[in-house]
C-alpha cells in the first residue's frame, strides 16, 4: 500500500496584523506572520515566547505531593538511609535517574539506582524488585517515569516497611498507589498549571524544590550549592525524546537545555556525540531525535539500559567512549531487527487494511519486544492508522506497543477493550499493553469497534500538510535566520514552520545517499540549497518551475552553518493548493 499524498492547506495571516506585530517586536515580518499562525498575537505574549526564561518557571511546590516528597527525601538523607531510584529503560527514564542520582550524590545521600530490563522485568516496579530492595536494607524507593500504575507493588513495599515516592507523568489510573508521595501533574487535585511535563521535567521540579528547601534552611552555608541549570541537558534529552509538547515549561527547559548540551560538559554526552558524528555548533531537537535518542534507547531495547545512566554520570572520558561504542553496537543490532520485523509486519498490516480495519493489530510469535514501538511507528507512517504491535512469547503472553495518529487518543480506545487486556497504560499518542494470545483476535475486533465509536461516524483524520506562510525566497535573509532560532526549539506542539514558495526554478538537481533529492532553488533574487529525503522519484518534476513546500532549517557542515530547505512537498507551479483563512 503506497502512502497517499497529503492535502496541502495554506493558511493566510492578516498582513496588517503581521506588520504591526513585527514593528512592535522588532522582528522580521515573516517571523510575525508565523507567530500569528501559532495564535500568538499579543505583544507581551510574543515577547515571552521569543525569550523563554527560567524565571517563568512556576513554583514547584504548586505540584500536589511536592511537600511530602521533599520531606521524605530529606529525611532519608538526614538519617543516612539508603535510597533506591527505580527508573524506566527509555531516554526519559534514564535521564530522570541520572539527574536525580547526581543531584542526591552532591547532597551526600546514600543513593543507588536500578533500571529494569524489558524482557526480564517488564515495565515499572515489580514485586521481585521490591522484595530485593527490602532484603538489601533500602529505606526509600523513588520511582521515576513509572510507578503511578504500580498499586500492588507499592502496597507490598509499604507492607515491608519501605517508603515510596512516585515521580511520574503517565496517565493516572482510577486507583492511585499508596505511596508516601506522588508527583504527577495529571493526578486529581494537582494545582500545577502545566500538565504535559516529561518525567525528567517532573524530576527537575523535585530537584528545584529540594534545593530551595535546603537553601531556606541555610544548608549551603556549609556545603556547595548545586547549580541545577547544569542538569538541563538531561532535561532536554528526556523531554525531546519522549515527544511531549514543546510548549510552555517544556519549551523553556529545552531551549536552555540545548545550550548546555552544545557545551558538551558531560564526558558521556561528548562521547555520544562523537560516535553519532554530531558536528560542533548549535544542537537542535532533531539532533536529539535522530542522533542521540536512538543510541540511548538502543540499550533498553536490546539489553540493559543502566549503561546509559553510567554514560550520563561518569566523569571518565575513557569510560564514556567505551560505553558510547557499546551503545553504537547495540543501535546497529536494533536497526537490523527493526528491518527484519518491518518486512514481516507490512504484509500483516496490509491484510488488516484490506479487511477495512481503521486500527491495525499486528501480532506474531517470537518478535523482539524492544523494537515493537519503532515498527509500530513505521506502520503508522505508512498506513496512517493507529497501530498495535504485539509480540507473543513461548508461554502465550503478548506484550505490545501502540502508536497513534494526530487526533486519536489510544488510551481511550484501549479502555474500550480493558477486559481483554492484562495491563495497559501510557499517553494519548503512545501506549503499552499486555494480553493473552487467545485474546488477540478479539482485541482486533474490539479496538476497531472502539475507534469507530470514538469517531462517531467521522472518518479518520487525513494526511494534511499545513503550510504556515507563502513566501518569496528573497525573504529568507540573515535577519529571518536569527529570528528562526528564537522561534524554536521545534517539536510536538511547536512544529517547525512550513513555508511555500509558489514559483521556484531548480538547478543542480541530483540524487544522493539513500534515495534523497538535492537541488538548488532560485527565486526572488535568492538561491537556497534544498534536500528532500526519500524523494528521488520527484527529480523529473524539477525540469519545470515548481511550488515547493519546505521547512527552513539550519545545517552545519565542517563547522559552517547555513540555512537550507528541507522539502516537504513538490508540485508544478501551475497547480493550485486549497486555501483556508486563519482566524487569529
Amino acid at each position: 500500500m503506497e502512502q497517499t499524498s497529503p492535502e496541502w492547506v495554506v493558511t493566510r495571516a492578516q498582513d496588517v496584523s503581521a506588520e504591526t506585530l513585527a514593528g512592535e517586536l522588532g522582528v522580521h515580518p515573516l517571523t510575525a506572520r508565523i507567530l500569528l499562525q501559532r495564535g500568538i498575537g499579543d505583544v507581551d505574549q510574543a515577547a515571552r515566547f521569543l525569550n523563554p526564561s527560567l524565571k517563568q518557571m512556576a513554583d514547584p511546590f504548586g505540584m500536589k505531593g511536592m511537600e511530602e516528597a521533599v520531606v521524605e527525601v530529606l529525611t532519608a538523607i538526614d538519617r543516612g538511609e539508603r535510597i533506591m531510584i527505580h527508573g524506566d529503560y527509555d531516554v526519559d527514564g534514564v535521564c530522570s535517574v541520572a539527574l536525580l542520582y547526581q543531584f542526591l550524590r552532591q547532597l551526600g545521600a546514600q543513593v543507588e539506582y536500578t533500571i529494569p530490563q524489558r524482557d526480564q522485568d517488564g515495565y515499572g516496579l515489580n514485586a521481585r524488585s521490591v522484595r530485593r530492595f527490602a532484603e538489601a536494607g533500602i529505606s526509600l524507593i523513588i520511582t521515576t517515569d513509572c510507578g503511578v500504575s504500580n498499586v500492588e507493588e507499592i502496597r507490598l513495599a509499604r507492607e515491608l516497611g519501605l517508603r515510596v515516592v512516585v515521580v511520574d507523568h503517565h496517565t493516572v489510573p482510577p486507583v492511585l498507589p499508596p505511596a508516601n508521595a506522588i508527583l504527577n501533574p495529571l493526578q486529581p487535585g494537582c494545582g500545577f498549571a502545566f500538565k504535559q511535563l516529561a518525567a525528567v521535567g517532573v524530576t527537575f521540579c523535585l530537584v528545584v524544590a529540594l534545593r530551595s528547601t535546603l537553601r531556606d534552611h541555610g544548608v549551603f552555608r556549609h556545603i556547595p550549592e548545586p547549580d541545577v541549570r547544569e542538569y538541563l541537558d538531561l532535561v532536554a534529552l528526556g523531554t525531546v525524546a519522549d515527544v511531549v509538547p514543546l510548549v510552555d515549561l517544556n519549551r523553556i527547559f529545552v531551549r536552555h537545555g540545548l545550550d548546555v548540551l552544545g557545551g558538551r560538559r558531560r564526558a558521556g554526552i561528548s562521547a555520544l556525540m562523537e560516535r553519532a558524528r554530531v558536528d560542533q555548533g548549535p544542537i537542535s531537537p532533531q539532533t536529539i531525535s535522530f542522533r542521540l535518542a536512538p543510541r540511548l534507547n538502543a540499550a533498553g531495547r536490546m539489553g540493559d539500559a543502566s549503561i546509559c545512566v553510567e554514560l550520563l554520570t561518569t566523569e571518565s572520558y575513557a569510560r564514556a567512549i567505551a560505553l558510547a561504542r557499546e551503545l553504537e553496537s547495540q543501535n546497529k543490532a536494533r536497526q537490523g531487527l527493526e528491518r527484519e520485523l518491518l518486512e514481516l509486519a507490512i504484509p500483516e498490516a496490509e491484510r488488516e487494511v484490506a479487511l477495512g480495519r481503521q486500527m491495525l493489530v499486528v501480532a506474531g510469535r517470537g518478535w523482539h519486544r524492544g523494537v515493537l514501538g519503532i515498527v509500530a511507528s513505521r506502520l503508522v507512517e505508512r498506513f496512517h492508522r493507529p497501530v498495535a504491535m504485539v509480540g507473543i512469547d513461548e508461554e502465550g503472553v503478548g506484550k505490545g506497543s501502540v502508536r497513534s495518529i494526530d487526533g486519536i487518543n489510544v488510551i481511550e480506545v484501549l479502555r474500550f477493550s480493558e477486559d481483554l487486556l492484562e495491563t495497559f497504560g501510557g499517553h494519548t499518542a503512545a501506549a503499552g499493553l499486555s494480553l493473552l494470545e487467545k485474546n488477540v483476535e478479539a482485541l482486533r475486533e474490539r479496538l476497531d469497534e472502539g475507534l469507530c465509536r470514538g469517531l462517531e461516524g467521522r472518518v479518520l483524520p487525513q494526511r494534511r500538510l499545513d503550510i504556515d506562510c507563502e513566501v518569496c525566497l528573497g525573504e529568507l535573509d540573515e535577519r529571518f535566520g536569527r529570528d528562526l532560532r528564537r522561534l524554536g526549539p521545534f517539536g510536538t506542539g511547536n512544529r517547525e514552520p512550513v513555508l511555500l514558495c509558489r514559483q521556484s526554478q531548480a538547478s543542480h538537481v541530483r540524487v544522493v545517499g539513500n534515495n534523497h533529492l538535492k537541488a538548488k532553488f532560485r527565486g526572488g533574487g535568492n538561491a537556497i540549497d534544498g534536500i528532500g529525503f526519500s524523494m528521488a522519484e520527484e527529480a523529473a518534476l524539477l525540469n519545470v518551475p515548481v511550488a515547493v513546500a519546505f521547512v527552513p532549517r539550519f545545517a552545519t557542515f565542517r563547522g559552517r552553518t547555513r540555512l537550507e530547505m528541507h522539502i516537504r512537498g513538490l508540485r508544478r507551479a501551475d497547480e493550485r493548493c486549497p486555501d483556508r483563512v486563519l482566524t487569529p
